[in-house]
Parts: structure tokens; sequence; C-alpha cells
């Protein structure tokens, strides 16, 4: 019996001292210090190496320089909102004398139906004075400036882009005019950088005339270079029209990135680090995390030591 009572003693006092073994502990691991030094990279290109320091150890260090996808405050994830949606154009203005004869437009409710009916039932903003217009016979196309309309967008519905060109009747108001629009664009942009949504060319006009357009080529008309152009009747000067050409529809959405993801610097077969290098191409100022963890089969214990980096 008391071999038997030595040995049950003899089995507790392994097992604790086993699950002695097995608590986990949390890192002793600190970051000291950054120095900064302007360096080259492998392709010979200019970059901010910046050096952390560290003291204490861990068995697993990971890593968020604080940039895009790499960013500790995104790691549950990260939405990407459009930051501005830019637009421009260039215009010119030819003989004639009917003044503002054409409107730039956008509408978020318009039903994508390309006739009159619809574009009338559509709540269209005016947006003409964001943009610079030509004069009457300038010699040369004039760029409109770009604007950003990102203030339009309407969650979950596209936005159209339009152009009307309202020609009176002319014995009345004066003689038509011609515009010509040129060298459209629409672009996007987020933090990831700009996209292009549509180019004149690739923005699906279509045309809409309303009125009685009865002479040849009056009216919107695409001509062969891909300029858009409005203006009245030639003959028939009497009789009003109304003119549009409406884009495709520009469907923004924000867009759903993910988890940003840190960079592994340790493992548990690595020894003891002491430093880390990262380049940084861009100046700003950056918060870096560093997370360090300990773990065994029963689980992990982490830190998260953070430092703020300025990069000139």
């Amino acid at each position: 019996m008391k071999l038997k009572y030595i040995t049950l003693v003899l089995c507790l006092g392994i097992f604790v001292s086993c699950k002695k073994e097995a608590a986990i502990s949390e890192p002793d691991f600190n970051v000291t210090g950054y120095k900064l030094i302007i360096t080259l990279d492998t392709l010979g290109n200019e970059v901010k190496q910046v050096t952390f320091d560290f003291s204490g150890d861990a068995a697993v260090v990971s890593f968020y320089p604080g940039i895009l996808g790499n960013d500790y405050a995104y790691r549950e994830g990260r939405i990407l909102d459009v930051k501005a949606l830019l637009s421009s154009f260039s215009t010119t203005l030819n003989n004639g004398t009917q003044d503002n004869q054409l409107t730039v437009m956008a509408s978020s409710d318009f039903n994508g139906t390309y006739d009159i009916n619809s574009i009338h039932a559509a709540s269209w903003t005016d947006i003409t004075s964001r943009y610079i217009l030509n004069v009457r016979d300038a010699s040369a196309s004039l760029p409109s400036g770009t604007v950003n309309i990102a203030d339009l967008l309407a969650d979950g519905k596209p936005l159209y882009f339009a152009f009307r060109y309202i020609c009176k009747p002319q014995s009345t108001n004066g003689v038509n005019s011609t515009w010509r629009i040129r060298a459209f664009s629409m672009q996007s942009q987020t933090d990831l950088g700009t996209a292009t949504l549509a180019t004149l060319t690739t923005a699906d006009w279509k045309l809409v005339n309303y009125g009685t357009i009865v002479d040849a080529n009056r009216g919107a008309v695409i001509e062969s270079s891909g300029a858009i152009r409005f203006n009245g009747n030639h003959m028939n000067t009497n009789i009003q029209t109304e003119s549009w050409a409406v884009s495709k529809a520009f469907q923004i959405d924000k867009t759903d990135m993910g988890p940003d993801r840190p960079i592994a610097i340790k493992s548990t077969i690595n020894p003891r680090l002491g430093s880390y290098s990262f380049n940084y191409s861009n100046p700003g100022t950056y918060k870096v995390a560093f997370v360090a963890s300990n773990a065994n089969y029963e689980g992990q214990t982490s830190v998260v030591r953070e430092i703020e980096v300025t990069v000139p």
C-alpha cells in the first residue's frame, strides 16, 4: 500500500510540474525606437529605410507597417470608399448668337430607358456652373477643368452624366450656335489610386432628340472623330428642338477589401530578433504595430506594441 501511495504522489507531482511548464508567459517584447536612412532598393530606386530596434523576445512576431493592405487599424476588415468621382471634358462654341444653349446634367434616378419621356421623368441636377465652358468662335477647344461630382452619388444607385442642348425658335431668339464636346473623362478615386471609368468613346452616349429635326445632321450627332456635336435646324429655323447625349450608367459602390494582413518577421524557429528594417516609398506619418506572441498546445498570449513613424 505504501508503494502505491508513493507512486500516486510522484505521478501527481509530475502532472503538476507539466501543468506549470505548459503555462504561457506574456512576451517580454518592446520596441525601443527606430532610425531612418535614405538608401536605394534592388532596382536602384530611392527609398526611406526605417530600422526598428527591439528589447526582449517572443516566439512569433508580426509587423504592420501602417500602409494600405498592412495597417493594424484595419485588421478586422477594410471598406474602400470612393473619395472622388472626377469628371472633365472640353468644348468649342461656333457661330450663331443664341446663349445658354448647353447644359451639363447628372441624375441618379434616370431609369436607363433612352427616350425623351424617361429623360423628362428623371430628376436631373444642373451642374453646368461647376465647369468652364468655351466662348464663341474661340480658336481652340477649352478644357472644362476636372470636377469632383461624388456629392451626386446615391447609395445603391447608378449615376448618369448628360449634355442637354436647346435651340429656341431662331427668328425671335437668334441664330443657333454649334457646340462640340471632346476629351470626356470620368474617373473614380480611392485609396488604391485613380481608375478610369470612361472616355469620350467608351461612355456609350445615347442621343435623344425632341422636336422635329427636319434638316439632316442637326440636333445631337456623334462625328467621325467621336466628338458630340449639337446644333439646331438650319433651314426650318422656327422649330424648337431639345437634344440630349446621355452616358451609360456609372455604378459606383463601396468595395469590401477584407482584412489588412501583417508581415511575418519572426517564427518560433528563428533566433531572437534584435531589429527589423522596412523600406517606405512615400513620405508620411505611419502608425506601425508589432504583434508579439508566445504559444503552446493550450493557446497563445500576445502583446501589441505601436509606434508612430514619420517619413520625410
